[in-house]
């Protein structure tokens, strides 16, 4: 399923469109993210979806904790301020991964430090359910000191866990690990890397035309076919004395070692700039420094 707008779709959220002003609103606001989603756009607010808009003209919210956005006909500031409350009020049990989904968007996007970062997120809360992938966020690496030129980036996949519990199991680290190396699977057949990069391009496009990238380049953006995209572990709150994280580095060596090594992207574990979400390239450890780092530990131990 291709994620780019039609033409007349995307024109309604451009001047003099129908939803110019929620453009407007998200603009001016680093709590929101639209993302787009082809025949339809979702605005996310904590990652969580706070209005759905069909290209039918309907709308949709998520039952547990949406208000109807037909009551307010077309006031969408405050549509937004009473959907943000009842979003607040909501508890849910993946509350800390999505918060941080979120801040990782308005760090790397939005905020003062967007323009200093080597990443921009392009979409959150991905899924791709005709080549069988599914992720957190997805990313354009684009380094700070190689902004001259926007063609043959690197996509970045990036994958949040946040505390012990997340790590392992059928979601954990090298469960995620091995379903991304079946989605790049997938993208080998036909002519499916094509047409997954191109809209990605796309979808880029339309973010920038819709004033959704605070970072002002005039370069279009492309991604590399043949360089290996990253895929990003961002593990929060995790415990620097707890031995799980050993287990699955251990099973992704094996699937190393099982596929050959012929891994089809590169493996990197974010880490902080002292402390924040910026996503900084010098702050990326790899995943062969994290196996030695953790055999030294468990050695000395």
């Amino acid at each position: 399923m291709t994620r780019a707008l039609d033409e007349k779709f995307f024109k309604q959220f451009i001047k003099d469109g129908e939803y110019y002003n929620i453009t407007c609103l998200i603009r001016d606001d680093s709590n929101l993210m639209m993302c787009l989603r082809g025949s339809y756009v979702t605005i996310y607010y904590k990652s969580l979806q706070i209005l759905r808009i069909n290209k039918n003209g309907t709308f949709e919210v998520d039952k547990n904790y949406g208000i109807n956005p037909n009551d307010y006909k077309g006031n969408w500031g405050l549509y937004f301020k009473d959907a943000k409350k009842a979003i607040d009020s909501h508890s849910q049990i993946e509350k800390l991964e999505k918060e941080v989904q979120q801040a990782l968007v308005k760090e790397n996007n939005c905020n003062s430090i967007c323009n200093e970062t080597d990443y921009f997120i392009l979409d959150i809360e991905y899924t791709q359910s005709e080549f069988d992938g599914r992720f957190d966020a997805l990313a354009v690496y684009w380094p700070k000191n190689k902004r001259k030129n926007g063609s043959n980036l690197r996509l970045a996949f990036v994958e949040v866990k946040a505390g012990g519990k997340a790590i392992s199991g059928t979601a954990g680290v090298s469960a995620h690990y091995e379903s991304v190396i079946k989605f790049m699977g997938n993208l080998k057949k036909d002519n499916n890397k094509e047409i997954f990069f191109k809209d990605l391009e796309d979808v880029i496009d339309q973010q920038r035309q819709l004033g959704l990238w605070k970072y002002e380049n005039p370069h279009k953006i492309t991604f590399s076919r043949t360089e290996k995209p990253q895929l990003i572990f961002v593990l929060v709150n995790y415990n620097p004395n707890s031995k799980l994280i050993n287990d699955e580095i251990k099973n992704i060596g094996e699937l190393v070692e099982k596929y050959k090594n012929e891994i089809p992207f590169e493996t990197l574990f974010a880490t902080s700039s002292f402390m924040g979400y910026g996503l900084y390239d010098s702050c990326m450890m790899s995943l062969e420094y994290v196996q030695k780092r953790l055999c030294r530990g468990n050695h000395e131990g």
